[in-house]
């Protein structure tokens, strides 16, 4: 076990975490950045939508955020936390290979996961030819023809942001039944509908085949659709007492009702962006610095607002 007290344990090691380690480092503060190196965004390689860094590849990101942070009183370990709970008035923080933290706060950062429909072949093609976000992706197969796959999540709104970037659209229903308005906005929008089944999507050179049940198929230069996600909060379990750390913070600066946890990146109140994370991480990073400043200076800095209204 690690006998020093750090100021903050970070969990997560992506954009959010590493701007809150660099602005909890820039403030003098002892961090443990905790990361398991399995980050939600790794399957696309590279960082679109961050100034300075568009088109980086989001380990060379990684690496170069981490040596800038050598300059700080930061330190990291490449570990999974198992739990995450309070102990009288600090935090401690458990890990599967290096044992437990204990530290005075504890900034959770560590995403969510993505949920893939159950589509044959759909996981192979993940972050190479089928997508989520436009606005990371699309740039890049401009101008050719997208299928957008509505099967389990509707994505009609996803497909007339499309049109931005390509003339043709086609949505694929899977067989499940549209409703009507979901119908009426893919028709304002000009999105035809394919309602068979899917059966499989194939690798091909300009993007993805798709297989429909009746063994017809058809090529595209991308396919795009929402995800449901999952909250990565197993460690937090026995202290959250909620589904998501949403539903506790109680301020933009990433507080949450829990005495000492703040919340940043992805599981916290922003869109699921690199750029809108980091930012998340930095604004809890000044929230957990003020927050310690009056801890030890009691009457030195105003109170922070009261906590938001249960939802």
């Amino acid at each position: 076990m690690d006998a020093q007290l750090y100021d903050t344990v970070i969990v997560g090691g992506g954009p959010a975490g590493l701007n809150g380690a660099l602005y909890l480092g820039r403030s003098r503060r002892r961090v443990l950045l905790i990361d398991s190196g399995d980050a939600r965004n790794m399957a696309a390689g590279v960082m679109h939508n961050v100034l300075t860094n568009d088109g980086a590849s989001i380990a060379d990101f990684r690496a170069r955020a981490r040596a800038q942070l050598a300059d700080y009183d930061v330190t990291f370990r490449d570990d999974e936390v198992v739990s995450a709970e309070p102990d009288g008035d600090r935090v401690a923080v458990t890990t599967k290979e290096s044992g437990t933290f204990h530290a005075r706060t504890l900034l959770y950062a560590a995403g969510v996961r993505s949920v893939l429909p159950p589509v044959r072949g759909l996981a192979e093609l993940w972050g190479r030819s089928v997508f989520e976000c436009p606005y990371c992706h699309a740039w890049e197969v401009r101008e050719r023809g997208f299928a957008v796959y509505g099967g389990n999540e509707p994505s009609e709104c996803l497909a007339a942001t499309l049109t931005v970037w390509s003339d043709e659209i086609t949505y694929l229903s899977d067989g499940r039944r549209l409703p009507q308005d979901e119908k009426d906005r893919l028709v304002a929008a000009g999105v035809p509908v394919i309602t068979d089944g899917v059966s499989e999507l194939k690798p091909h050179p300009e993007g993805v085949e798709v297989v429909f049940e009746d063994g017809r198929t058809g090529r595209y230069g991308a396919l795009f659709l929402h995800l449901e996600t999952e909250p990565r909060v197993a460690p937090l379990r026995p202290w959250l007492h909620a589904p998501d750390l949403v539903s506790v913070q109680t301020d933009d600066r990433g507080r949450t009702s829990l005495p000492r946890l703040y919340v940043a990146g992805d599981l916290g109140r922003n869109m699921q962006q690199a750029a809108m994370a980091a930012a998340s991480g930095g604004l809890a990073g000044m929230a957990i610095n003020a927050d310690l400043i009056r801890e030890d200076r009691p009457g030195s800095l105003p109170e922070p607002p009261p906590p938001a209204p249960a939802r």
